[in-house]
């Protein structure tokens, strides 16, 4: 034929494979994906979903804050979220003064010297409080935050499995009002997971408690309740979007990509209703076992199985904020 879209697809799917390797390399992820996309609850979600026809809002008229406003309140989040536990993570700026510095004394990033290498990096970075890492503020056609790792290295999966993990600093893009607080915590709360490489065992779990932490911290700040709805709102719509992109996919023969947004949201929702609900010292307790994860203690899977979470309840109260919050 002329025209084989097979062979690109191919392309596409090994392309897909390279980078689910590095980046289980990279973080020390052991799984990908969740059987319980394959369940009838699933199916529900997804038609609940569909049959929805409220409409996509990106801006939520919320007043201005200065990125001072922003950081502080986050700051303040995390720092309650966390108590005493050590929030260091290690640090260097986003540059390829490493690979330049090493090379000049090393030679050249031999599978030999990978160990000079690991050690050079640990030597060169320098521990920082996960709140004083520097913020690039930006503006975009959407809103949206990172949390960056350093990356220039050799692109060797050897190596990179053995590489400790490094943060450059987070980027905010059109964070400029009350939810920017939630986004903040979010990307702070990724360096502090992503400091402790394999604490976390499945990549789709990745962002569990980015956003968990997300939706407390507009509980916590905003005690009238708008905050979190439109945050939920906002996770709602991204959710929808994220299970169209990921069905059709697989429909169209790929390996899918993004995934992990919608395992974590399931798992997220329900972690946070068990501290919507809870009494001061129940949420203390579930402070505790969460910061056993971001202290590189326990796996976070260990911890869901501890705490009873389940994407079957979270899918349950998705269902149901779907009629209440996306109308």
């Amino acid at each position: 034929m002329y025209f084989d879209n097979e062979e690109g697809l191919t392309k596409t799917n090994e392309q897909r494979k390279q980078n689910i390797e590095m980046e289980n390399a990279r973080y020390g992820y052991t799984e990908n994906g969740s059987p319980f996309y394959e369940t009838s609850e699933y199916t529900r979600l997804m038609t609940a979903f569909i049959h929805n026809k409220a409409r996509y809002i990106h801006n939520f008229n919320l007043p201005p804050r200065t990125t001072d406003f922003i950081r502080k309140h986050a700051n303040s989040i995390i720092i309650d979220q966390t108590g005493s536990l050590d929030r260091r993570v290690l640090y260097f700026p986003d540059d390829e003064r490493l690979i330049y510095d090493f090379n000049a004394q090393y030679g050249d990033i031999t599978e030999e010297k990978y160990e000079d290498f690991i050690k050079f990096i640990k030597r060169k970075a320098r521990k920082r409080e996960v709140t004083s890492l520097p913020i690039t503020w930006t503006t975009d056609s959407a809103r949206s935050g990172s949390s960056y790792t350093y990356a220039n290295h050799p692109q060797d999966i050897e190596l990179v499995k053995m590489l400790p993990i490094v943060s450059v600093g987070i980027k905010m893009i059109n964070q400029n009002d009350d939810l920017g607080i939630s986004v903040l915590v979010h990307e702070m709360t990724h360096a502090l997971t992503e400091r402790n490489k394999g604490i976390i065992q499945n990549k789709s779990h990745d962002e569990v408690l980015t956003i968990y932490l997300e939706f407390v911290a507009a509980y916590e700040f905003d005690p009238s309740g708008k905050l979190l709805e439109i945050t939920m709102r906002h996770r709602l719509q991204e959710l929808k979007g994220d299970m169209i992109y990921f069905d059709y996919q697989r429909f169209n023969g790929e390996i899918p990509t993004g995934d992990n947004y919608i395992d974590s949201s399931l798992y997220a929702f329900a972690l946070f209703e068990q501290y919507r609900n809870a009494s001061d010292n129940s949420r203390r307790a579930l402070r505790k076992e969460i910061n056993e994860v971001l202290a590189g203690n326990r796996t976070l899977e260990e911890t869901l199985d501890i705490l009873s979470v389940t994407e079957e309840e979270g899918s349950h109260i998705i269902r149901g904020h779907i009629k209440t919050i996306l109308k």
